[in-house]
């Protein structure tokens, strides 16, 4: 089905929104995919908080441990600061520690003392590693990157994109994600941006099907009065969603990448972003915005979002044109490697839609 049809179709089912109209929205047509930069300034402090001499990012608020996804990241912001050597260090390690599956993917968990701790793949980090190679093959002109990223683009469609349901999904990893006749799936892994990108390389064209089944997905995976999606879900043989077992039954730390790639990749209707800007809403004066909101029951913790969370919501506030925004404080001294990755990709992600706060 064309994506034409198939948006067509799920406006139709009352599933997808129109893209938006309006002066907003114009802008962010317009504006949508230019270059970005992150400051020199703030990646110089980057790298010395999380990125270590050998070539990893050191996740700080999980014991120290590096993995695919934070590799990915750091890739990522390399790119946008210009910096190829810390790409290349990045890279390196990436390649020689990581990449020790055999099938081109890449290991998710190494552990400092003990090495690669779990074998299976992420398909999140290796979908950010990829998108982060094509990325410097464009900026830097090294062809060298863009065989490196086609080569792992093709490992991720033969191993964790699968048919379900009348959907092109990605399962979050190889192994241990299948549940009967079900596949439990993480809406927060369909990276948008990179998607669009896999799509134009050859054989690519899988990819757009995975892109357009992750809007419908997310136009099911709607719970609570906040319809939020979860960190995790179920969906079944029939196409139903729901929070999958196994897994807090929550909207959090994963999930609130979901609003951040959209909006990257240009999606501009507030359909995609009133639930974010209405949990926001919630610490408008009352008290801080949770950082995580118990589904379908709608429980929200104690714990406040980071500020890296905040930085998403004030994007997804812009966006959602519902009124109100969030005040978003600089990131400070103790602040944590993934909270501080979310402000950085944020930042890029609203100066790629002409939208920067």
């Amino acid at each position: 089905m064309k994506r034409r049809d198939l948006l067509r179709a799920g406006l139709a089912a009352g599933l997808l929104p129109a893209w938006g109209s309006g002066a907003l929205a114009a802008a962010v047509r317009a504006g949508a995919g230019r270059p970005a930069r992150l400051d020199p300034a703030a990646w110089r402090a980057y790298i010395r908080r999380f990125v270590l001499p050998e070539g990893r990012v050191a996740d700080t608020g999980n014991k120290g441990i590096s993995h695919s996804e934070g590799q990915g990241y750091g890739m990522l912001l390399a790119v946008a600061a210009d910096d190829r050597a810390t790409f290349d260090s990045l890279w390196g390690w990436t390649r020689t520690t990581l990449m020790v599956r055999g099938d081109g993917l890449t290991a998710w968990r190494w552990v400092p003392g003990e090495g690669v701790s779990d074998r299976n793949n992420a398909s999140d980090g290796d979908i950010l590693i990829a998108w982060a190679l094509l990325t410097a093959a464009e900026a830097w002109r090294v062809e060298e990157y863009r065989t490196a990223a086609v080569t792992l683009v093709q490992a991720l469609a033969a191993a964790v994109v699968v048919e379900q349901a009348g959907m092109t999904v990605l399962l979050p990893g190889r192994d241990g994600f299948r549940r009967g006749t079900g596949v439990v799936v993480n809406p927060s892994y369909w990276v948008f941006p990179a998607l669009r990108a896999f799509a134009a390389v050859p054989g690519g064209a899988v990819w757009k099907r995975v892109a357009d089944s992750g809007l419908v997905l997310l136009a099911k995976a709607r719970f609570g009065t906040l319809q939020l999606p979860p960190d995790w879900a179920l969906l079944d043989a029939g196409g139903a969603v729901a929070p999958a077992e196994g897994f807090r039954k929550q909207y959090g730390y994963d999930a609130v990448r979901v609003p951040l790639y959209l909006a990257w990749d240009g999606y501009d209707d507030p359909y995609y972003f009133r639930p974010f800007a209405a949990l926001a809403a919630r610490g408008g004066g009352d008290g801080p915005v949770p950082a995580t909101v118990s589904l379908p029951g709608g429980v929200t913790a104690q714990v406040p979002a980071s500020v890296g969370m905040l930085a998403v919501y004030r994007l997804a506030c812009r966006l959602a044109a519902a009124g109100n925004t969030v005040t978003v404080p600089p990131p400070g001294p103790d602040e944590d490697y993934y909270s501080t990755t979310l402000f950085h990709l944020a930042a890029l992600a609203g100066q790629s839609l002409g939208i920067e706060p």
